[in-house]
Order: C-alpha cells, then sequence, then structure tokens
C-alpha cells in the first residue's frame, strides 16, 4: 500500500513539472542549437538571414566562445565579429554591442523585426541582450 502512494506521489509530481515546462514558453526554446525558433533571437552569417544562424534565448556577454552550428558554410565559425544579419523571433527587444559585456556601439532589434546589420554592426557584433 505504502508503495503505492509513494508512486503516485512521484507520478503527480512528474506531471506537474512537465505541465510547468510547457508553459515557459521561450525558456523551452533550445538556445544555440542552430535553428531559430520562436522565442528566439539569431544572428545570420551572411545577409538576408543567410547560411548558419546563432540562436539566442538569454543575454551572451561575449560571443569569443560561440560558434555557427549546422552543415552551412559558416557551420564552426565563430560568431563574434562575424554577422551580416539578424531576426527577432521574440517578443522582447534585443540590444547589441560591438563588443563585449555591452561595449562599444550600441543597436536596438525590436520584437518581429529582420534585416541586415548597417555598416557599424556588420561582422563586428560581440555580445547581446535582450531588454527586459
Amino acid at each position: 500500500m505504502r508503495s503505492r502512494i509513494v508512486m503516485r506521489a512521484a507520478v503527480t509530481a512528474v506531471l506537474a513539472l512537465s505541465a510547468v515546462g510547457l508553459s515557459l514558453g521561450s525558456a523551452n526554446a533550445a538556445e544555440k542549437d542552430g535553428w531559430i525558433t520562436s522565442g528566439e533571437f539569431g544572428l545570420f552569417c551572411l545577409q538576408n538571414q543567410g547560411n548558419s544562424v546563432f540562436d539566442l534565448v538569454l543575454d551572451d556577454t561575449n560571443f569569443a566562445n560561440d560558434y555557427f552550428k549546422g552543415s552551412q558554410s559558416c557551420a564552426g565559425h565563430t560568431t563574434n565579429d562575424y554577422t551580416e544579419s539578424y531576426r527577432n523571433l521574440d517578443s522582447f527587444t534585443w540590444d547589441v554591442y560591438t563588443d563585449w559585456n555591452r561595449g562599444g556601439s550600441h543597436g536596438t532589434i525590436p520584437a518581429g523585426y529582420a534585416g541586415n546589420a548597417s555598416a557599424t554592426f556588420k561582422n563586428a557584433i560581440s555580445s547581446s541582450y535582450w531588454v527586459r
């Protein structure tokens, strides 16, 4: 009898945690997996959202240790100072900077926006932050 009660409690806990996980929205997006999905901000190595994407859900203060993923020509290349376009599929605005830790020039990319980086930001973005 006791084992049934323990088993029911365990199953209830697993179901409750699953329901919480499903309700987290963009927190469930698979950050930095090479696929941009709803709730993510993506930086592309080529203009017009072309080739590989570096997808983010949370702030990244320094792109030096980040790489494009996938099978396209930019895969394996560092994202630091190597992005030409972007797409914001998040519901938040994202800020980008030309240096790590909010240094250098600052740009803002609103929710739902996609475009090519300006001359200031083309192949110069080194960190990004979502605006809370």
